[in-house]
């Protein structure tokens, strides 16, 4: 049997569920169903065109060309065996292909109902699972990634719609597809349901065909916005480069960091050669969910080839980036992976590319020179960055009430051509760095809110900024405030009246000393 690449396993995951939408729509009756039969019809012969060798694919392709060439001819029912056809003979195709399974939650507390729902929508290359309360739902989730979620909203142990907004705040899920079947649903909860991120609301009992045809969509649709790798559930290339240009707009209004990682895996023809392809492909797929759950709210990580993944970094500089890609590698070098071999740990060289405000070179332009980065850089767990003709501006976070001070050191800062996000109150500062991070913080010690000593203690315990280089600036000049400020974790100390070119010398010293190089780790 010919191999398909991986975006041709997208296309027949997508097809098929098309096809199925065909075939209920011509039970229906519907007046376009036909044309649209036949549109799918000539995308299946283009697609099975690999395996032309078979005689079902053979006999299907013109049964095809009979319908095409023939246009005055064409009835429904000629075009329903044919849909029938091409379905029986794609899904045969699909039991074939190991990486092609799309997954399917159904979160129902009725066995019975569950069982006739997975009995309904089970097809060859679907993979349904059911769990019967939100902590199970979850549980689930966190561990493995689905393409759809459906759920009732009576739940044993929680709403329905608290479950909704958990999967839409959890990252690996925030865009995975949900349809709502539950009873009793009034206009106000459907509109609600709605508002809360569900992509479709069905009440029970509930009409068989209409449920199958709404899962097809909702899964076609899916694979088209969202073509994701069917291996690991991941978005591909096209969402990839779609959200990076959402994202560079984004961060040219309004100044943010914004990392871009590519990450290749140390290897995997090795792997494949010593062990086979299922326990490459199983590596593949747990070292992608490894890192989804590293990530951050608002990370977007999707596979770009074989073996290499891209992580999109918003509101992340190169010290956050650097620190998550760390984490995730000792993640998967010390968690075995769960594969029937004796395979050594995996691990990965990675790339790490700072988007500046200046215009970026298309995603795949930044991924193939982070791929000629690592083609030249020792692999084996290495982390480079790659600087070259990228603008960069450093992000400061600065805390000051004095409004006379704190002009100054903006105004020297930024001449020295550093971004400052500036706060008079402590608290508000410690707000703003739970979903920023900066690549320096410069502090004062007497503020309104929470001091700064507190501020520093609390910086300290955030993961994003347990390498972030602190600075205090304050009139406290009493050794015991200074060696306090130490002992809570500062890596300078301040006292005023300052000097603005000293301030600025310790500044660029301190990001000297936090810049990566071409190769750490």
């Amino acid at each position: 049997m010919s191999a398909l690449q991986p975006a041709a396993q997208e296309e027949l995951a997508a097809l098929l569920d098309s096809l199925e939408i065909a075939l209920l729509n011509l039970e229906n009756g519907s007046p376009q169903a036909t044309v649209t039969g036949l549109r799918l019809l000539v995308r299946a012969a283009q697609l099975l065109g690999s395996f032309t060798h078979l005689p079902e694919v053979q006999r299907l392709q013109q049964e095809i060309q009979h319908l095409i060439a023939q246009p005055e001819t064409l009835h429904p029912q000629h075009v329903r065996q044919a849909l029938q056809e091409a379905h029986q003979v794609l899904e045969a195709l699909a039991q074939q292909l190991p990486g092609l399974q799309v997954r399917l939650l159904i979160v129902e507390p009725d066995d019975g109902l569950a069982d006739l729902l997975t009995t309904m929508l089970q097809t060859a290359y679907r993979d349904i699972s059911v769990v019967h309360t939100a902590d199970e739902a979850k549980q689930f989730l966190e561990k493995t990634p689905v393409h759809l979620i459906i759920t009732e909203l009576l739940l044993p142990d929680l709403d329905g719609r608290s479950l909704l907004l958990w999967i839409r705040r959890h990252p690996p899920t925030a865009q995975t597809p949900i349809l709502i079947l539950s009873d009793r649903i009034s206009s106000a909860v459907k509109a609600e349901c709605y508002a809360l991120g569900a992509d479709d609301v069905l009440e029970k009992p509930f009409d068989p065909a209409e449920v199958s045809l709404v899962v097809a969509s909702m899964l076609q649709r899916a694979m088209v916005r969202h073509p994701g790798d069917p291996l690991t559930g991941l978005p591909g290339r096209a969402y990839l480069e779609e959200t990076f240009a959402r994202l560079v707009q984004l961060h040219r209004q309004t100044g943010s960091p914004f990392c871009v990682a590519c990450i290749e895996l140390d290897n995997l023809t090795a792997l494949n050669q010593r062990y086979g392809q299922h326990v490459s492909d199983e590596v593949i797929r747990q070292t992608a969910w490894q890192l989804v759950r590293m990530l951050r709210a608002g990370d977007i990580l999707g596979r770009w080839d074989t073996d290499t993944f891209c992580i999109l970094l918003p509101d992340a500089s190169e010290t956050q980036a650097r620190m998550l890609l760390e984490q995730a590698l000792e993640a998967l070098q010390t968690e075995p992976m769960l594969v029937d071999t004796n395979a050594p740990p995996v691990s990965f060289s990675a790339c790490i590319v700072p988007i500046g405000q200046t215009a970026p070179p298309s995603l795949a332009t930044l991924i193939q020179q982070a791929q000629q980065c690592l083609k030249k850089g020792d692999k084996g767990g290495k982390i480079y960055s790659l600087r070259a003709n990228i603008d960069t501006q450093p992000h400061i976070l600065l805390v000051e009430d004095d409004p006379a001070i704190a002009t100054l050191i903006q105004i020297r800062l930024q001449r020295d051509g550093y971004k400052v996000t500036h706060f008079a109150n402590g608290r508000e500062a410690a707000e703003w760095a739970q979903t920023h991070i900066a690549d320096l913080v410069i502090l004062d010690v007497k503020l309104p809110g929470m001091d700064g000593f507190e501020l520093l203690a609390h910086l300290r315990q955030l993961p994003s900024y347990s390498a972030v280089p602190i600075m205090m600036l304050t009139s406290l000049s009493q050794e015991q405030h200074i060696v306090r400020g130490f002992e809570l974790g500062a890596d300078d100390y301040i006292v005023k009246p300052f000097s603005p070119v000293e301030l600025s010398a310790r500044v660029r010293r301190l990001l000297q000393r936090q810049a990566p190089q071409l190769a750490v780790v």
